[in-house]
């Protein structure tokens, strides 16, 4: 038992060593980072702050509305999936895979221009990027929440139902209630990757954070200095994402 009781201790010695290590490499290549790039011109990036953080702000409202809407639809998706009968199941099943096997660019077109040339009237950049993210959204919750649900066992409907409630009120206050919280880390990453696909939409032109950035480089041509602030843009904003949830629900380490 006491030998036990020492490996176990050596082990956790050794794993804390490491990430002491691990942890001094990562500053050291920090600092080196920051010493190299000291003579780009992050005057560009000061000077031009105020519109690319307006960009930023833009890609943040798209994400959050999008993954909103997303999640009302991916629901009676997911349901329609797991509980429906064969017709409704088999339309939930092709709605799903047809957003996940397009190219996320394609069904930002498709919305942007098809709408008009269906309906005869015109669609803001906003409104199309918002419906297309917002289907995408949907279609991979909807995987998502389908995962969740079969992770509730069979027996929480059966109790629910013999207590006296209705399918739909076991599936809205029994089933989904415990299948959001064994998927709160696919949840998380789906919002992570969502907040990325928002740099899409510059395309139909709609300045958010990506596009901001662009902008200032045509104008400016300072590369370095902008797309590296990009880039610690997306990697802070996606890191506070999943830290977030591990300050309030310690229980789920998540990995990106």
């Amino acid at each position: 038992m006491n030998a036990t009781i020492l490996r176990q201790a050596d082990v956790v010695e050794h794993a804390a060593a490491k990430e002491r290590w691990w942890r001094l490499f990562l500053l050291a290549l920090i600092l080196w980072a920051a010493w190299a790039a000291r003579d780009l011109r992050w005057a560009v990036v000061w000077e031009s702050a105020p519109f690319i953080l307006k960009g930023l702000a833009t890609s943040w409202a798209l994400a959050l509305v999008s993954i909103g809407l997303g999640a009302l639809a991916a629901v009676p998706l997911a349901a329609a999936r797991v509980y429906g009968p064969p017709g409704l199941r088999h339309l939930a099943i092709a709605l799903v895979e047809v957003v996940r096997a397009t190219p996320e660019l394609m069904v930002v077109f498709w919305i942007f221009f098809s709408f008009p040339a269906l309906t005869g009237h015109a669609i803001s950049s906003w409104t199309a990027a918002v419906a297309a993210l917002s289907v995408m959204a949907a279609a991979y919750l909807a995987e998502v929440i389908r995962g969740g649900l079969y992770t509730v066992p069979r027996e929480q409907w059966d109790c629910a139902l013999s207590s006296g409630l209705s399918p739909l009120q076991t599936y809205a206050y029994v089933v989904l209630p415990q299948a959001l919280r064994n998927m709160l880390p696919a949840l998380v990453a789906q919002l992570v990757m969502l907040f990325k696909t928002t740099s899409l939409v510059y395309v139909i032109g709609v300045i958010e954070f990506f596009r901001a950035v662009t902008i200032v480089n045509n104008v400016s041509f300072a590369p370095y200095a902008l797309y590296l602030t990009m880039a610690v843009g997306y990697f802070t904003c996606c890191w506070l994402l999943t830290w977030l949830v591990r300050r309030f629900d310690p229980k789920y380490l998540l990995s990106e």
